[in-house]
């Protein structure tokens, strides 16, 4: 990814912070890195990169006219962007009888309008330079009898993010950007999820939005292959409500 610039929000911290750290390291990539706070982990990673290669600026994405601001400011600088990665993400784990609307409206705003203000503050530059690609990353949360007991809420919030992701990737195909949405599935039922950490999967997205030939139809669906593809029986590589992503 030599060359390429790659916008990474909630670059701080968790899968954001990996990803920024795999793209600097072993892809060559120049990275915008994005983060309302913790600011102090991106420029000790900035400390490490070569000169430019990394780039820290603080916003809060959830917060509309910082999202536009972003968009603005780095377009001005570097006249494109080759892709970008949604890695905000706030675990709320309250039961959805007893969460305030304050933690609740919270919860969407941080998980849902983070990239709803980013994707809308993107697309036009994207439209106008007819290339790039975007990447969600949107953890899906255990279903289980504790799940639903004390993550309805979060998993109410991923559930509207991956819908969103879904209505991009078919309204941006006819302009060649690719959308891509990163949703793992519980570890223990998904062996591509136990092999491949999941930087390395949204850096395989990356590539495949980069670099494939654009699709001018239905959204892509995500398909990570793990190095040694010799199945007789599918994996499971995403899983929300009831509904299966598998590879055989």
């Amino acid at each position: 990814m030599e060359g390429k610039v790659v916008i990474v929000t909630g670059a701080s911290s968790g899968v954001g912070y990996a990803t920024v750290r795999r793209l600097i390291h072993s892809e060559g990539a120049t990275v915008i890195a994005v983060a309302r706070r913790r600011m102090f982990r991106i420029e000790a990673l900035s400390s490490q990169a070569e000169k430019g290669r990394l780039v820290a600026i603080t916003a809060d994405m959830a917060d509309r006219p910082q999202a536009d601001a972003l968009m603005t400011q780095v377009f001005e600088k570097y006249g494109h962007v080759d892709a970008f990665v949604h890695a905000v993400n706030r675990v709320l784990k309250l039961s959805a009888l007893d969460v305030t609307d304050q933690e609740f409206d919270l919860t969407m705003q941080v998980n849902v309008k983070s990239a709803l203000y980013a994707v809308q503050a993107l697309t036009p530059h994207l439209r106008r330079q007819h290339r790039g690609g975007i990447v969600i990353y949107n953890p899906t949360p255990l279903e289980t009898e504790a799940f639903v007991a004390s993550e309805a809420v979060y998993a109410a919030s991923a559930n509207a993010l991956s819908a969103l992701a879904n209505g991009w990737g078919r309204q941006l195909a006819s302009h060649g950007i690719p959308v891509f949405e990163v949703a793992p599935c519980p570890v223990k039922e998904a062996l591509l999820a136990t092999q491949t950490p999941h930087d390395l999967q949204i850096v395989e997205a990356l590539r495949e939005a980069m670099f494939a030939t654009p699709r001018l139809h239905a959204a892509p669906a995500l398909e990570l292959q793990p190095q040694h593809a010799n199945f007789s029986a599918p994996t499971i590589i995403s899983e929300r409500g009831g509904l299966r992503l598998m590879t055989f």
